[in-house]
C-alpha cells in the first residue's frame, strides 16, 4: 500500500521537484542546447579519427579541411551581416564568382594588380549598393531582389569570358595567397583574423548591437534613434565586399576560375550562418558560431566522403544541417516568446 505525503513538506520531500532542482536541470538543459553544435563537431571528430586514423586523423587531411573552408567561412561571415539586420542576400557566391572572374579579365587585358584589386572591390560595393536599395528604398523584397542579383551576376559572369575559365591572374595575389606560415597557406589565417574582427565588431561595437536591434525590431530600432535604413544598405555593401575579397582569395588560391562556380557557392554560408545562430550565442548570428557551424559541416561531410559516400553527400548533409538549425532557431524563438 502507497504511504501518502502527510503534509506538503513532506510531498517534497519524496520527490517533488522544488524551485532549485528545476533552474538547475533548466541550467543543464540550457548548457547543453548552447553547445550542441560544439558537441556534435566534437563527437564526429573523434568518431571519424578513431575509424579512420590513417586519413581523417592526418594532417593533410586537417589542412586539406581548414584551407578549403575559408573561401565559405568570408561568404557565411558576410551573410551574418545582412541576416543580423533581418535581411538576406542570396547573391554572395555569385558577387565572388563574378569580381574572381573580372579579375582574371582584367590582368588578361594588362592591368596593373592594384589597380585591378580596386576595381574589383568598387564592383563589389557596388552591387552591395544596389541590392541594399533595391530592398531599403524601393521596398523589393530580400530574397526576391537578391535572386534576380544572384540571375544577373551569372549571367555577366559568363559574358566576360565567353564561358571559358579564368586562368590569367597576377602571380604577387597567387603568391601571397598561398604563402605557407606554419604549415598553412595565408589564405586560411586571413579567414581566422576575419572572424575575430567581426567578433569584435558584433560585441565590442556599438554598430554590431545596433545591426542586431534592427533585425529584432526594426520599428522599435527607428524609435530609439537608430538609422535602420543606413544601417541595412550598410550590411549588404559590407556582405558584397566580404564575398568580393572571397573572390580575390579564391582567384590566387586556385589561379583558374569556372565562370560558374558562385552556385557550388550558394547554400553552404547560409548552413553554417543558421547552425552558428544555435551554438556560443544561441538565437543570435555570430562569428565564432559561424565558424562552430562551418566546421561541423566540413568534418562531417569530408568524414563521410572518405568512407566512400559520394558526390551528392554533402548537398544532403548541408540541406539537413540547414534544415534542424531553422527548426532550433524557431523553437527557441517561441521559447523566447
Amino acid at each position: 500500500m502507497a504511504i501518502q505525503p502527510s503534509s506538503p513538506n513532506d510531498e517534497l520531500g519524496h520527490g517533488a521537484a522544488t524551485p532549485s532542482s528545476r533552474r538547475q536541470r533548466t541550467s543543464v538543459s540550457t548548457v547543453v542546447a548552447r553547445q550542441a553544435v560544439m558537441i556534435l563537431l566534437v563527437a564526429l571528430s573523434v568518431g571519424f579519427s578513431i575509424a579512420m586514423p590513417d586519413t581523417f586523423a592526418s594532417w593533410g587531411n586537417f589542412r586539406v579541411m581548414v584551407t578549403s573552408q575559408t573561401i565559405v567561412l568570408f561568404l557565411a561571415i558576410a551573410a551574418t551581416f545582412v541576416l543580423r539586420a533581418g535581411e538576406f542576400d542570396l547573391s554572395l557566391g555569385s558577387v565572388m564568382a563574378f569580381t574572381a572572374v573580372a579579375l582574371g579579365v582584367l590582368t588578361e587585358h594588362g592591368v596593373n594588380l592594384t589597380l585591378s584589386l580596386v576595381i574589383v572591390l568598387l564592383a563589389g560595393a557596388l552591387i552591395g549598393l544596389v541590392n541594399g536599395v533595391l530592398v531599403v528604398r524601393l521596398r523589393v523584397n530580400s530574397f526576391i531582389a537578391t535572386l534576380g542579383m544572384l540571375t544577373v551576376l551569372s549571367g555577366a559572369t559568363f559574358a566576360l569570358t565567353g564561358g571559358r575559365r579564368a586562368d590569367v591572374y597576377p602571380a604577387g595575389l597567387q603568391d601571397a595567397v598561398n604563402k605557407e606560415i606554419l604549415g598553412l597557406p595565408a589564405l586560411t589565417y586571413a579567414g581566422w583574423l576575419l572572424v575575430i574582427v567581426v567578433w569584435y565588431v558584433y560585441e565590442k561595437a556599438p554598430v554590431g548591437r545596433m545591426l542586431l536591434f534592427t533585425g529584432g525590431n526594426p520599428e522599435a530600432a527607428r524609435l530609439s534613434g537608430i538609422p535602420v535604413d543606413r544601417l541595412k544598405i550598410t550590411s549588404f555593401l559590407v556582405a558584397a565586399v566580404l564575398s568580393a575579397v572571397a573572390g580575390l582569395l579564391i582567384a590566387g588560391y586556385l589561379g583558374s576560375v569556372d565562370p560558374g562556380i558562385g552556385s557550388s557557392y550558394l547554400m553552404t554560408p547560409f548552413a553554417a550562418a543558421f547552425l552558428g545562430a544555435t551554438t556560443i550565442e544561441v538565437g543570435r548570428y555570430n562569428a565564432f558560431g559561424t565558424f562552430v557551424g562551418l566546421c561541423l559541416l566540413t568534418v562531417g561531410i569530408t568524414g563521410l566522403q572518405l568512407m566512400g559516400g559520394a558526390l551528392w553527400v554533402s548537398d544532403v548533409f548541408n540541406g539537413a544541417a540547414l534544415i534542424v538549425a531553422v527548426v532550433f532557431g524557431m523553437a527557441v524563438g517561441r521559447a523566447r516568446g
